[in-house]
C-alpha cells in the first residue's frame, strides 16, 4: 500500500506508501471532526476516522505506521494506526496546534502553535512533548530538512521564515518574505525553499545557501499551499480565492498554467510517481486530481 501525503493548511491531505500497490490518502475534514481515508487508485473514500475538534494539519510517519493530526479547537494531536485506521491516542498540545511535520527518522513530530508562537517537539516513541522552541508570531507552516538538522518555519504575522537549528533548539536565521507566509515546499536538489504569501498573491523563492529571497513570482488570490515536482521542475500552488492552481516553471521562474479546480482549494500533494497532483477543495468537500502531463483536472473524489 502506498500512503500519499497531501498536506493542507486548513484542509490537509497526506499520502504515504507501504507494502501493497494501493495508493492511500488521508484528508482532514474540519466540519466533520474526522479524517477520510481515500483509495486514490479507484478514486473513492474507503474509511472515516473520528479525531479531535476541527482537525487541520496531518503527517505520516516515515515507516508509514502512524498518522499524526493537529486539532486546533481541542488543542490536541491525534495519533492514528495505519494498519487498522483506528485512533490510538489524543495528546494535549498547546493552545492552537496547526501545522505539523515529522523528522526524517520518525523520532520527533514538530507542531506549530498558532497562539503560543512556539514549536512543540513530540517524542514519537513515548508520545509526549520533550521540548518547545520559540519562533515568530503565528507559525503557520513547517518543513523539515531531509538531513534532520534544521526545520523551516513560516511566521504568518511577522512576514518571515525562520531556519531553526534542531541541535541547539533555536532559530539561527530569519528571512523576510511576502505578506502572511503560510504553506512551504523544499527542493533539496535546487537548495531552495518555496513560500506561499497569502495576502500578496505571491510565492517567495529562497536560496538556502544565500539565505535570502532571490525571486518573487506572482500567482492567484490567497495562495496557500505548495507542492514541488522534481521531474517537471515545477511548483503547484493552490489559490484559495481564485479556485485555481498555479503552475510555476522553475527554469524561468514564471507561471506557465492556471488550472481551475474546486471551490476554495487549500491542501495539495503529489503522487509518489509525480503523475498526479491532488488538491483538497475545502468548500466543495472534494479532491481534484490533476494530470501533471496534460496539466488538466482528470478526476475528482
Amino acid at each position: 500500500m502506498k500512503l500519499l501525503k497531501l498536506v493542507f493548511i486548513g484542509v490537509f491531505f497526506h499520502l504515504a506508501s507501504v507494502a501493497t500497490a494501493t495508493t492511500i490518502g488521508y484528508v482532514t475534514n474540519q466540519g466533520s471532526n474526522s479524517v477520510s481515508v481515500l483509495d486514490l487508485d479507484n478514486f473513492q473514500t474507503i474509511d472515516e476516522i473520528k479525531v479531535g475538534l476541527k482537525p487541520a494539519g496531518i503527517v505520516v510517519s516515515p515507516d508509514k505506521t502512524r498518522v499524526y493530526v493537529t486539532n486546533p479547537e481541542s488543542k490536541s494531536v491525534s495519533v492514528i494506526d495505519t494498519a487498522t485506521n483506528q485512533l490510538v491516542q489524543n495528546l494535549n498540545v498547546g493552545d492552537g496546534p496547526l501545522a505539523i511535520e515529522i523528522s526524517p527518522d520518525g523520532l520527533f513530530v514538530y507542531v506549530a502553535d498558532w497562539y503560543r508562537h512556539i514549536i512543540s517537539v513530540i517524542d514519537t516513541a513515548e508520545t509526549k512533548i520533550v521540548n518547545t522552541i520559540k519562533v515568530g508570531h503565528s507559525p503557520a507552516g513547517i518543513v523539515a530538512d531531509p538531513l534532520g538538522k534544521v526545520i523551516y518555519v513560516s511566521n504568518r504575522d511577522d512576514n518571515t521564515v525562520m531556519i531553526v537549528d534542531l541541535k541547539s533548539g533555536t532559530p539561527q536565521t530569519t528571512i523576510p518574505v511576502g505578506k502572511a507566509p503560510f504553506g512551504m515546499a523544499l527542493s533539496v536538489q535546487r537548495k531552495q525553499l518555496y513560500v506561499a504569501n497569502v495576502q500578496d498573491g505571491s510565492v517567495s523563492i529562497i536560496d538556502l545557501q544565500k539565505k535570502k529571497v532571490i525571486v518573487t513570482v506572482k500567482v492567484g488570490l490567497f495562495p496557500y499551499a505548495i507542492s514541488y515536482l522534481l521531474k517537471a521542475d515545477q511548483l503547484f500552488v493552490t489559490n484559495q480565492r481564485d479556485n485555481t492552481v498555479s503552475v510555476i516553471d522553475l527554469k524561468n521562474y514564471n507561471t506557465v498554467k492556471t488550472i481551475d479546480v474546486g471551490e476554495y482549494p487549500e491542501g495539495i500533494d503529489k503522487h509518489p510517481s509525480e503523475a498526479y497532483v491532488y488538491v483538497a477543495n475545502w468548500f466543495d468537500g472534494t479532491i481534484s486530481v490533476i494530470d501533471t502531463l496534460t496539466l488538466e483536472v482528470s478526476n475528482s473524489i
